[in-house]
C-alpha cells in the first residue's frame, strides 16, 4: 500500500485496511464481543488499495487525544495543545465508554478515489438511536468532509456494551465501514474533582450522592538508583472499596522517571503506570482483602533520586469532613451540579 500510495500517511493506510475488512467470527457481527475480538475484521489488501474514503489524523490530533485522556495536563496547557475528547479522535472506529443519555461524535473523511456520492447508514446498536447531520455527501478527489453523529440511549441496558457499524456506501461501489462500540451509563462524571462539577444523567429518576473519606494518604519515603526496584508490602483489609497508589513529580527528585507497579500475593502484576515522568497512578475498585506488593521502579534517576509513595485505602465510611450538595432527581440528557 505504501508503494502504491507513497503520499498516504500511516493513519490513511490504517484506515484503508480497517474500512475494507470483512468479518471473521461466527455470531452477530454487531455483537460487541465479536467487535472486541475481531476489531474491524480480516484485512483485504486488494480492497484496501482503493478504499474510497479514509479517516486521517496527524501529530496534533494525537497530542490532543493524549491531553483529552488527562495525561500530562500541564504539558498540554503550557503548549496550547487543544484538548480532544477521545471519542472524537479521527480514527476508523467509534468508541464511547460512558454514554450518559446523548453524545455527538465528529469524524472527517477524505476522498482518495474518484468523484463519488456516498450515503450513510448505521447497523446494530440496539437500544441506541443514531442520527447524523448529513445523510449523503459528494466529494471530489482529495476533498474532505466533517460530519457529526449523535447517539441517544433509548432502551439499551445500562453498563453493558452495545455494538454496531457506520457505513458510507458510494454510488461507484465503495463500501466504507467502521465499527462502533458504546457503553450506556446512568451517570458520566470525572473520577477526581475539587470544588463543584457537572454530571450528565443517562436516566430519569431519583438521584443520591454520598461520600467516602476524605482520608489522608499513607506515605513511604524512599531513595532509588537507576535500574533498582523498591518493593513495599501493603495489607488491604476487608471492606476496602477503592485503592489508589501514586507518585507525584513534586515529591520526586527533578529530572527523574520513576514507574509504579502493583502485584498480588502470588507475584502476578495486577496494575501499573509507566509514563514519561514520575507522575504515576494505579487505581483499583473493589480490591480483595489480602497482601499486595507495590514496586517503585527506578527507570531513570539522579543516582539516587528521592521520592514519596502515597496510597489510600477507602472503605464506605464518610469521615465527616466532606459535604455533598447534589440534585435529588435526574433527567435523561440533563446536567446537574
Amino acid at each position: 500500500l505504501m508503494d502504491l500510495h507513497p503520499d498516504w500517511t500511516p493513519m490513511m493506510i490504517k484506515s484503508a485496511l480497517m474500512t475494507t475488512a470483512y468479518d471473521i467470527l461466527d455470531g452477530p457481527a454487531t455483537h460487541p464481543l465479536v467487535i472486541f475480538r475481531q476489531g474491524a475484521g480480516h484485512v483485504q489488501p486488494n480492497s484496501a488499495a482503493d478504499p474510497g474514503l479514509v479517516y486521517n489524523s496527524n501529530m496534533v490530533d494525537w497530542l490532543g487525544f493524549l491531553c483529552g485522556t488527562q495525561l500530562q495536563a500541564s504539558y498540554c496547557t503550557s503548549r496550547g495543545i487543544p484538548v480532544l475528547d477521545p471519542s472524537n479522535f479521527n480514527t476508523a472506529a467509534i468508541a464511547i465508554g460512558d454514554l450518559a443519555g446523548v453524545q455527538t461524535v465528529a469524524r472527517t473523511v477524505t476522498n482518495v478515489g474518484v468523484k463519488e456520492t456516498y450515503s450513510l447508514a448505521s447497523s446494530g446498536l440496539v437500544g441506541i438511536a443514531v442520527s447524523a447531520d448529513v445523510s449523503t455527501i459528494t466529494l471530489n478527489p482529495g476533498e474532505s468532509k466533517t460530519f457529526q453523529v449523535t447517539f441517544t440511549t433509548t432502551s439499551a441496558t445500562l453498563n453493558a456494551y452495545v455494538g454496531g457499524y457506520l457505513t458510507w456506501t458510494g454510488d461507484k461501489g465503495h463500501v466504507v465501514r467502521i465499527p462502533v462500540v458504546i457503553k450506556p451509563v446512568a451517570l458520566a462524571a470525572p473520577t477526581q474533582v475539587s470544588g463543584s462539577y457537572d454530571v450528565t444523567f443517562g436516566y430519569t429518576g431519583a438521584f443520591t450522592a454520598t461520600g467516602r473519606g476524605l482520608i489522608p494518604a499513607t506515605t513511604i519515603a524512599g531513595s532509588i538508583n537507576t535500574g533498582i526496584q523498591d518493593v513495599y508490602e501493603v495489607t488491604v483489609p476487608a471492606g476496602v472499596t477503592y485503592a489508589r497508589f501514586s507518585l507525584f513529580d513534586a515529591n520526586v527528585s527533578p529530572a527523574s522517571d520513576l514507574d509504579l507497579y502493583v502485584f498480588n500475593s502470588g507475584g502476578t502484576q495486577i496494575g501499573g503506570s509507566g509514563g514519561g515522568t514520575s507522575a504515576e497512578e494505579v487505581n483499583f475498585v473493589g480490591l480483595a482483602a489480602g497482601t499486595y506488593y507495590v514496586m517503585v521502579d527506578g527507570y531513570a534517576t539522579g543516582n539516587p533520586s528521592t521520592y514519596t509513595l502515597f496510597y489510600w485505602l477507602l472503605d464506605g465510611t464518610n469521615a465527616g469532613n466532606m459535604t455533598i450538595s447534589a440534585p435529588a432527581t435526574a433527567t435523561t440528557g440533563a446536567r446537574g451540579t
